[in-house]
C-alpha cells in the first residue's frame, strides 16, 4: 500500500513538473519580434537567426517540407526546409532555413542551383553573406506560378559548419524582354538589388534569451509547393566524407 501511495505521488509530481515547465518551444518557427510588424521566421539554434521583413510585406503562407537535394553521387541528399512567404503587391519575399541531415552538407555559399547574373559576398552580422541576382525561368521558382519568369535577388548565409542555410529571396515576375535584357541593364539591376536588400533584414542576436516571444511550430507546407522544385531551389549537397 505504501509503495502504491509513493508511486501515485511520484506520478502527480512528474505531471506537475511537466505542466509547470510547459511544452518546449520549437527550434525553428514563427515568432513576433519588436523589429517586425508581422510574424517572422526565426531559429533558436546557434547561431540564432531572425528574419525581419519590411513593414509593407504581408505574410501569405508558411510551412516546412522534407527535401531530397541533388548531389554529385547517385544518392540524393536529405534536408528539411522551413519557410515563410510574404508579398507587397510588387514583389514576393521568401525567408527560409534549410537544414542538412547527417551525413550531408551544403555546398559552399557561392554555389547556386541556377545561372547567376551578378554575385558578391561581404560580411554581415558577423557572418559571410552571399548575394546573387538571377533570372529564374518557368518551373525554377517554387514560390511563383509555374509559367512565370522571375528576376530574383538572393541573400544567403551558410551556418553551423555548412549544416544550415539561411536564405532570403525577393523576386518580381517580369516579361521575357526584361529578363533577356537584365544582364545588360545595370540601372535595372541596381534598382532591383536595392528593393531586394530592403525587403528583409537578417539579424544574429548574441543570445537566445533576446527572443522573448514564444515561437510557433510551422505546419507541413501546402502541396502546391513542389518537393522536387524546393529541393532544387535550396541547392546542391555533398557528403561529409567527400569534402
Amino acid at each position: 500500500m505504501k509503495f502504491l501511495f509513493f508511486f501515485m505521488a511520484l506520478l502527480v509530481g512528474a505531471f506537475s513538473l511537466v505542466k509547470f515547465l510547459g511544452p518546449q518551444q520549437p527550434l525553428r518557427g514563427l515568432t513576433h519580434i519588436p523589429e517586425a510588424t508581422q510574424s517572422a521566421l526565426a531559429s533558436r539554434a546557434r547561431p540564432v537567426v531572425l528574419f525581419v521583413p519590411a513593414v509593407d510585406m504581408e505574410l501569405q503562407t508558411a510551412g516546412w517540407r522534407d527535401l531530397s537535394p541533388q548531389t554529385r553521387v547517385t544518392e540524393a541528399g536529405n534536408a528539411r526546409l522551413w519557410f515563410a512567404m510574404y508579398g507587397n503587391g510588387t514583389g514576393v519575399l521568401v525567408t527560409a532555413l534549410a537544414e542538412a541531415t547527417d551525413p550531408w552538407l551544403w555546398l559552399h555559399g557561392q554555389h547556386e542551383p541556377f545561372p547567376v547574373l551578378q554575385a558578391v559576398q561581404y560580411a554581415h552580422g558577423g557572418q559571410t553573406l552571399y548575394e546573387t541576382i538571377m533570372v529564374l525561368q518557368p518551373g525554377q521558382n517554387p514560390f511563383a506560378p509555374a509559367q512565370a519568369v522571375c528576376l530574383a535577388y538572393r541573400a544567403k548565409f551558410v551556418l553551423q559548419f555548412r549544416k544550415m542555410q539561411a536564405i532570403v529571396q525577393y523576386h518580381e515576375i517580369v516579361d521575357a524582354a526584361t529578363a533577356h535584357d537584365a544582364a545588360f541593364t545595370p540601372q535595372l539591376l541596381h534598382a532591383f538589388r536595392k528593393r531586394g536588400r530592403t525587403a528583409c533584414n537578417v539579424v544574429f542576436p548574441d543570445k537566445v534569451e533576446t527572443m522573448k516571444e514564444a515561437m510557433t511550430a510551422l505546419p507541413p507546407a501546402d502541396a502546391v509547393f513542389s518537393r522536387s522544385a524546393l529541393s532544387r531551389w535550396a541547392g546542391e549537397m555533398l557528403r561529409e566524407k567527400d569534402m
